[in-house]
Order: structure tokens, then C-alpha cells, then sequence
């Protein structure tokens, strides 16, 4: 029975290993940008839905469930969410049903975990796991690097980025600094004494790689991370980093090399110490002042799941600073909190923080040493969660969160018998399936949208039953339309023709209601231009130019237009070149 047990822990072990390690490497043509557009992201949750399913068939077959001891309180952040996203209606019903799907299957993908009965040696594995994936992400981001493009799998990158298969040089940079201090904790487990040498050298070239990489990268988020949980980590590990002393200086040394080979390759210092100089005068410190002012109008319930980007550009129209925020569109406001706050008001904060205390009880009460070694594993996605990208636009870097706070958690648990009658057991079976399903066929079907957007821009002439599959996925549907009537709006002005051109007028009206993007603004201006409403398009385009002070196209249009100068893209085709290059996110 106990062999049984191990041996289904160990097929647990896998899955969730699969979810945070083996996803992570998934790759094909994408032209960036964030969430799903990201292929790897798509692998994340195929494999999250199936853990959940597997979860739901374990208190099924056991008619035993589970709980760590605060997850009635941790169950506020997705019921928060709910209230918030029930009482204030959405302009987005799209973006509102994924915000709620990510948190709901988040808190379902943790509680999930409970289920699985994974002894300590099992945990240990998916972590070793994660430590040799962040070794060959290390490698490939090396490749990258020095643009040694040695297999076709390897994705290139523009101006040679480290970004390996993220897409993100931060979420990759997170990925490899939160496998650092797996590495320092692993090493000083007890289990470290009887330990193979093949575990121990993966450890040693987890923290020699993920050092030279991270300097490389040489992100102010790391610094301030090395700069807490370093020194939580040898308080809550002195005792056995002394007790393993060959380890240990095994271990300073990789690191000591790491540092070197990584400032000899990139001249790391150099790009911290102007990175650093430049920090007074970063954008973010305008994002946040404005990203506040948005949550004081409507604090209680917030403006709406989905409605960030609608709210926020909207306002920057009366902030002084506007320029100050650079020439992009904002989808996030860079800040965790202040995203939540925005879109879902006090009542979505209050569940992020009733979650906050109940795992900083558990952290108390795990002992001051356990407990700073567990702040030291949460701290660096934590933290990039309140600089760089929430936990909505970074899959991976959310389930390998939820996985180290289980490791904490599971400190405090209970299990609970539950009896189901044959016809709630058939119930839940049946539906449990089907919504796996449904997921896991969405998901697939969104990278088969992804390959046919990458053709069509590829090569237009392809035609339009590329974006066929794309144009029914919920997630790609908006893309493909903006894409489309674009198209044939420049197709019309190439013609001479005005056959689509007023339906695009009357798509582009209704999306920049919800979406003020600059390439919208611009085309509806020319397209006003272009049917001889140029009343209508220095209206338009003034406000965008108000909207977006600091982007050269709008201030372009814009003096074209209050100028009668000749529009010089009337002719222009619609054709950006997407091939196996991975740009970096862009906020």
C-alpha cells in the first residue's frame, strides 16, 4: 500500500513538474507581447488544468480532502475578486472572465497540491528539477548572448537579449534568481548529507550559471532581491551551511565565478552602476502617482476588471507628467497592488491582504529560521510582481510561486473526511472532466491561432483563412479583427477604393473606446483623412496627441494632419516581419 502511495506521489511530482519546468521550454514563432501571445504560457496552464483535474479524482477516490489551516482565509483573494467583478460592470467581458478564470484556477492549482501526499523527498524533486531547467534556460541564454544559434529549436533574440524562452528578460531574470536561493536552500537540507554527486553538481552549476546570467542581465530587480534574501538565507542557514563546510565553499566559489564571468562577458558593474543613475528619473514613479489617482476616483469596487488600460490612458490626458510615461501603451501599472486596487477597488485588495497575514502567520510560526528561509524562496517573484509584470501576464512565474508557498503551507494542514452519494460523485467526475477538457482544447486551440497569426503577417498574400481559427479564440479574437480591418483598410487606400473603409471607421470607433492603442489612433485618423472628415481627424488626433505626448507617430499624424500635409503612407502595406525572433515584452 505505502509503494502504491509513493509511486502515485512520484506521478504527482512529475505533473507538477511539468507545469513549472517542462512548459517553460515550449517554443514557436510568436511576435511577443504577453499572456497567451506567449507560447509557453499556453503549456503552463495545459498542464495546471490537468493537476487540477488529477487533484479533484484524488478526494474523489480517497472521499478525503486536504486544507492547509488558513485556506478559508486565503480563499478571500479569489472571492474579492468575484464581488468586485459582479458589482462593477466591464467594458472587456473577455479580459473580465480571464482575470477571474487565473486567480479562481491559481487558488484551486494550490489547495490542488495538498491532495497529492508528496513527502518532503518528492517536493525536494521538483525543486532539483526546477534547479537543472534554470541551468539550460542559463545555457540558451548564453547562446543568445553571443549569438551562437546552434539548433533551430533555439529562439533568437533582437539585439541578442537574454531572455531564453520568456520573452521578458524580467520574468527570466526572476525565474533564474528564485532557482539561486532553491539552490542555497537545497544544499543545506539534510538530505544534502547522503545526496548523489549528480545532485550536488546540479546545484553548483545552478548557482555558477544562474550568477553569470543574472549579472549579465544586470536587473535592479535582482540587486534589491540578492540585496534581501541573500542575507535572510544565511541566517536561516549558517548552522548547515558550517556543517557542510566542502559544500559550502563549493558553493562560494561557483558563485565568486559566476560573478566574474559574467562581468568579463558583459561588463555587469558598468550597467548596474548606469542603470542605477538613471533610476531618479524612471518612468515609474510617474506610472505609480498616476496609477494612484486612478484608484482615489473609484476606491470601494474599482473601474472594472479588464478596464486598466481604458482608465489609465484615459487619464493621462489631464497628468502633468504625461511625458514622463514614455510613448507606449500601458496594459499594467508595473505594481501588483496597484493593479488589483485599480481594477477591483478595496474589496479585491482586501482578499491580497487577508492572504498576505495569514501566510505571514504561517511564516511566524514555522520559527524565525525556517520562516526566512521560506521569505527568501517568495521574496524575488514577490517583489517582481510589485516592479515588473503582475502575476496575470507572468503564468510561469505565478505557478512556481504557488508551489513554494505549498511548501510553506504544508506545514500546517488537516485532513477531512467527505462523503459523496453515487449521483454528486458522477457530478463532479463528468463535470470535471469536461471543463479539463474545454480548457486543455482551448489552449491548444490558441497556439494553432498563434501559428496562423505569425503566417499572416508573415505573408499576407497567404490570404485570409490563416486567421480563420484565430478569429473563434476568445483570446486572439480582438488581434485578428484589428488585424483584418487594418488590412483592408490599406488595401482600400492602395486601391483607391472605399469599400472597407467605413467599416473600419466603425470598428476602430468602438474599439478605442476600450482599447486607446496608438496604431488604432493613427489609422482612424487616416482613414478620416482619407473619406475627407478632416474635421473628425485633427479631433481625434489631438486627443491621442494629448494622450500620448511622447510618441513621435501620433505627434506625426498630428502635424500632418492640422498641416494638410500629404499623409506619406497612404500606399503603405501592412507586413511586419515575424520569424523565429523573440522580442522582449513590452509594457
Amino acid at each position: 500500500m505505502y509503494q502504491a502511495q509513493q509511486r502515485q506521489a512520484t506521478l504527482f511530482s512529475i505533473l507538477i513538474g511539468c507545469v513549472i519546468v517542462l512548459a517553460t521550454f515550449y517554443s514557436q514563432q510568436s511576435p511577443g507581447g504577453e499572456g497567451l501571445n506567449l507560447p509557453y504560457n499556453n503549456w503552463v496552464w495545459i498542464f495546471a488544468s490537468a493537476t487540477i483535474c488529477a487533484g479533484v479524482f484524488q478526494i474523489i477516490l480517497t472521499k478525503k480532502i486536504v486544507l492547509p489551516k488558513y485556506w478559508l482565509a486565503m480563499a478571500t483573494l479569489p472571492l474579492g475578486l468575484i464581488v468586485s467583478g459582479l458589482l462593477i460592470e466591464s467594458t472587456k467581458p473577455i479580459e473580465w472572465l480571464f482575470r477571474i478564470g487565473f486567480v479562481v484556477a491559481g487558488y484551486l492549482f494550490f489547495i490542488t497540491l495538498f491532495q497529492f501526499k508528496l513527502s518532503k523527498r518528492h517536493i525536494e524533486n521538483i525543486l532539483y528539477t526546477l534547479c537543472a531547467a534554470s541551468i539550460v534556460h542559463s545555457l540558451i541564454a548564453l547562446c543568445q548572448i553571443n549569438g551562437w544559434n546552434i539548433a533551430e529549436l533555439l529562439p533568437q533574440t533582437l539585439a541578442n537579449s537574454p531572455i531564453s524562452i520568456f520573452q521578458q528578460v524580467n520574468v527570466h531574470a526572476s525565474y533564474l534568481v528564485t532557482s539561486f536561493f532553491i539552490a542555497l536552500y537545497l544544499a543545506t537540507n539534510p538530505s544534502i548529507k547522503n545526496s548523489t554527486f549528480v545532485r550536488k553538481s546540479i546545484l553548483l552549476l545552478c548557482v555558477f550559471f544562474t550568477t553569470t546570467v543574472l549579472l549579465i542581465i544586470s536587473s535592479r530587480t535582482t540587486l534589491v532581491v540578492f540585496s534581501i534574501s541573500a542575507p535572510l538565507m544565511i541566517f536561516a542557514r549558517f548552522s548547515q551551511f558550517k556543517k557542510y563546510r566542502t559544500l559550502s565553499i563549493s558553493l562560494i566559489t561557483c558563485f565568486v565565478i559566476g560573478i566574474v564571468a559574467g562581468n568579463y562577458s558583459s561588463d555587469g558593474f558598468d550597467k548596474y552602476e548606469t542603470k542605477l543613475d538613471l533610476q531618479r528619473s524612471h518612468a515609474r514613479v510617474s506610472i505609480y502617482d498616476l496609477s494612484w489617482q486612478i484608484f482615489q476616483q473609484k476606491p470601494l469596487f474599482g473601474h472594472g476588471l479588464g478596464n486598466f488600460e481604458k482608465v489609465f490612458q484615459e487619464a493621462k490626458i489631464d497628468y502633468p507628467d504625461s511625458v514622463k510615461l514614455g510613448g507606449q501603451k500601458y496594459t499594467h501599472p508595473h505594481n501588483e497592488f496597484l493593479f488589483w486596487m485599480i481594477e477591483g477597488g478595496i474589496t479585491s485588495l482586501a482578499g491580497i491582504f487577508v492572504t498576505l497575514v495569514v501566510t505571514l502567520i504561517a511564516l511566524y510560526k514555522t520559527g524565525s529560521r525556517r520562516g526566512a528561509a521560506h521569505i527568501a524562496l517568495l521574496f524575488p517573484i514577490g517583489f517582481h510582481t510589485q516592479v515588473e509584470l503582475p502575476f496575470y501576464l507572468s503564468s510561469a512565474l505565478w505557478f512556481l510561486w504557488l508551489v513554494i508557498l505549498f511548501d510553506l503551507h504544508n506545514h500546517f494542514k488537516h485532513t477531512y473526511p467527505i462523503v459523496f452519494s453515487d449521483a454528486l460523485k458522477r457530478l463532479i467526475s463528468a463535470s470535471t472532466v469536461l471543463i479539463s477538457t474545454l480548457l486543455i482544447g482551448f489552449f491548444i486551440h490558441s497556439l494553432v491561432s498563434l501559428t496562423g497569426l505569425v503566417n499572416f503577417i508573415r505573408s499576407p498574400s497567404i490570404g485570409y483563412s490563416a486567421l480563420a481559427t484565430a478569429n473563434s479564440n476568445l483570446y486572439f479574437q480582438n488581434i485578428t479583427q484589428n488585424i483584418t480591418s487594418t488590412t483592408l483598410l490599406y488595401r482600400d487606400i492602395a486601391l483607391g477604393q472605399t469599400k472597407f473603409a467605413y467599416a473600419f471607421i466603425n470598428w476602430a470607433q468602438r474599439y478605442l473606446e476600450n482599447t486607446p492603442t496608438t496604431n488604432t489612433f493613427n489609422d482612424l485618423a487616416l482613414a478620416y483623412t482619407y473619406i475627407g472628415e478632416h474635421e473628425k481627424a485633427l479631433t481625434l488626433i489631438s486627443k491621442a496627441a494629448k494622450m500620448y505626448p511622447a510618441t513621435p507617430a501620433i505627434q506625426q499624424r498630428l502635424k500632418e494632419i492640422s498641416e494638410n500635409i500629404e499623409i506619406k503612407d497612404f500606399k503603405q502595406k501592412i507586413q511586419i516581419r515575424a520569424v523565429r525572433i523573440q522580442g522582449q515584452a513590452k509594457p
